[in-house]
């Protein structure tokens, strides 16, 4: 930097000062540490920019800023409301203020701090300190889950008001004449549609060409437009279709009650509504181990049962590859079917169609850990890249017969 002009810009200038080593010389731990560091030097200069933004607004008002960051800093209407809202939030959570100063949380923590803190009373040093260690998805649970145990009604008035911000909106695209779909929905409604949405994926992925699958997205438009255009409760066959949302709860023997009562992906649910939902849906003793389910059908039947996925959704979350929400993940055999696996909890766990066809087609491996989760391993050679087949026009179906039949 030059200290000597008179303006003071050179005072307000950054530079990045880039390692002198080329990313193809470094090693793969210097790479890491590489990454880590930008990612640290990234959430400090967001920080820098929020106190001018936050000063600047006190000054001179929000307009003139929200005109600056559209103008000289490229960002959409929203984003920038958003910047000015959250600098300005901020300027009442000093622990919040300097973890994102020290490039220790990440501006999109930081805004889920000052939304929480919007929204009620928070305890900020627990938040700010788990705000260092847990990416934006999984601290926006972890927030909720927060605000819940410090509501005063169980949070009741939270979901309540969720419901009353209820959007959806469909129109037509100026620009290539496409229809353009749009919606916010409360946490249960919002669960309810995921769970048939997903439920519909699932069943065309099955009828797919295994060699000419559509693309996620595209796959959940057609879900969406059969959902919406088909006759209600009928499938694609006409036949009565049951979707059920999953619910997951803990079972109080001293008090013989449900309790900490949350969704598939971990959203608390206050008591009341859980007693509403329980009205018109069923009860999964799998999720408790009752002994009236069996989880164990060993190698009875390939598919894991309705009541062995709920167990699946409670124990793992997620995809234990990338996190992909459960809705949107298969149970996958640790030990393969065809090879002798069970059908058991023990050997199977949820993976997404990505991380799916890492094992299948990569060489990708499940693990379990010492804690007892699972988790997805590099293949040993460290590349996971697609394995290079040889040409073979016929269809994978008749290919896997052809084997199994070999095999015996």
């Amino acid at each position: 930097m030059n200290g000597e002009t008179g303006n003071g810009t050179a005072a307000n200038q950054m530079l990045l000062v880039g390692p002198v080593m080329s990313a193809q010389q470094a090693s793969v731990e210097q790479l890491l540490q590489r990454i880590k560091a930008s990612v640290r030097v990234q959430n400090q200069a967001a920080a820098i920019r929020s106190e001018a933004v936050a000063e600047l607004e006190r000054r001179h008002g929000t307009d003139l800023v929200e005109t600056v960051l559209r103008e000289d800093g490229l960002l959409g209407r929203r984003r920038a409301r958003s910047e000015v809202e959250t600098a300005k939030e901020l300027e009442e959570l000093p622990k919040t203020r300097e973890g994102f100063r020290n490039g220790e949380i990440s501006p999109d923590n930081a805004r889920i701090i000052v939304g929480a803190n919007q929204r009620g009373e928070i305890d900020e040093d627990e938040l700010a300190d788990l705000a260092k260690t847990q990416s934006p998805d999984k601290f926006a649970g972890t927030v909720r889950k927060h605000e819940q145990k410090r509501s005063e009604d169980d949070g009741v008035s939270k979901l309540e008001h969720q419901r009353s911000r209820r959007f959806a909106k469909i129109k037509t695209d100026p620009d290539d004449g496409m229809t353009v779909l749009y919606g916010r929905f409360d946490p249960v409604t919002g669960a309810r549609i995921e769970t048939a949405v997903s439920h519909m994926m699932n069943q065309l992925w099955h009828k797919e060409d295994p060699l000419n699958r559509a693309t996620a997205g595209q796959r959940m438009a057609d879900a969406l437009e059969l959902l919406v255009t088909r006759p209600p409760g009928k499938d694609q066959e006409g036949r009565s279709q049951e979707v059920r949302l999953l619910l997951i709860a803990d079972y109080d023997t001293t008090s013989q009650q449900l309790k900490d009562a949350r969704l598939g992906d971990g959203t608390p649910l206050p008591a009341r509504t859980l007693r509403q939902l329980a009205c018109d849906a069923q009860i999964l003793p799998a999720i408790f181990k009752g002994p009236s389910v069996p989880l164990d059908l060993g190698h009875a039947r390939r598919v894991a049962s309705g009541s062995q996925r709920a167990a699946l959704v409670a124990r793992d979350r997620a995809c234990v590859g990338c996190g992909a929400k459960a809705s949107w993940c298969q149970a996958h055999h640790i030990v393969h079917w065809q090879d002798g696996g069970p059908t058991n909890l023990d050997n199977m766990c949820l993976l997404c169609s990505r991380c799916h066809r890492k094992v299948h087609d990569q060489d990708w491996t499940v693990e379990r850990t010492p804690t007892g989760r699972y988790t997805l391993r590099r293949p040993p050679n460290g590349s996971g890249r697609p394995r290079r087949h040889k040409i073979n026009n016929r269809p994978r179906r008749q290919r896997r017969r052809r084997v199994v039949k070999q095999r015996k």
